[in-house]
């Protein structure tokens, strides 16, 4: 059982491992905008139209919650007041089937939005949401690229039992540009998600996304993967443009030393 005391909001280190499907801890305002506190398996595209698709009862109400499916999941959505037009919004999800502790979920809740009004640092409230929650992670990924459309690779990283690969991971960056320059309509276009193209490759298969001239490949293996792979590329893709690609992309110096961390964001998604 989380526990919690409204007068000493600290992050305890003896919190229950939540088990979900997603969690993001938002400051949203009436206007649309949101700032991402922390986020694990919910990418930004869908907390947005989570947020969006409620906002006239988050926005109407000093704090509350909503529950409600969507699809196969149930959402849990936990709103506070937090400064002039904004709230801090908490979204969980996962399976029907599971049913969620809404008590535990509320005192969680409770926690983090003290922690945030107590001024404590955004980094220490999202390293406590990391260590707490836990999502299922995709298993069958044999490798995942980065790439820009010329070929040049920002973000690579393979399973350890494909050292060949691993060797020849500049090789099969540009093996993959060249693919798509057949394709200049496919690279051109901005939209998420709405293009996957499956290549074949005997018993692997390639997945490829695009978003603002950067490619993102993913090996899989064809016969030993689960289903919860491409919604993680999806989030993979999203987080790496939020993270990088105005800071980093746009005003590339060739260090590509910031890029190395984001294996921290792929170890919570696959296991590879």
């Amino acid at each position: 059982m989380i526990t919690i005391n409204e007068n000493y909001p600290e992050l305890l280190d003896d919190s229950q491992i939540l088990q979900l499907r997603g969690f993001c801890f938002s400051e949203a305002n009436i206007n649309g905008e949101i700032k991402i506190i922390f986020q694990k398996g919910i990418g930004i595209t869908l907390t947005k139209k989570i947020i969006d698709l409620y906002k006239n009862i988050i926005f109407k109400k000093r704090q509350g919650y909503i529950k409600d499916t969507i699809g196969n999941l149930t959402i849990y959505m936990q709103f506070f007041d937090y400064k002039e037009n904004n709230k801090m919004v908490l979204t969980y999800i996962d399976k029907i089937e599971n049913d969620m502790n809404y008590n535990e979920l509320y005192q969680l809740s409770l926690r983090l939005y003290n922690c945030m009004k107590a001024n404590k640092a955004r980094t220490e409230i999202a390293h406590f949401c990391e260590r707490i929650i836990e999502i299922p992670k995709a298993r069958g990924i044999v490798g995942i690229f980065v790439i820009d459309k010329a070929g040049f690779l920002y973000f690579s990283k393979i399973n350890k039992n494909r050292p060949k690969m691993a060797d020849n991971n500049f090789q099969i960056a540009g093996f993959i540009s060249a693919i798509l320059i057949y394709s200049q309509d496919f690279i051109a276009r901005e939209e998420y998600g709405e293009k996957l193209e499956d290549i074949d490759l005997g018993g692997y298969h390639m997945f490829l996304k695009t978003k603002n001239n950067l490619i993102f490949a993913y090996i899989i293996d064809t016969d030993n993967h689960t289903g919860n792979l491409k919604r993680y590329m999806q989030l993979v893709m999203e987080e790496f443009i939020d993270k990088y690609y105005f800071s980093h992309v746009v005003k590339f110096n060739g260090d590509l030393s910031p890029f190395h961390i984001f294996e921290q964001v792929i170890d919570q998604y696959f296991e590879i």
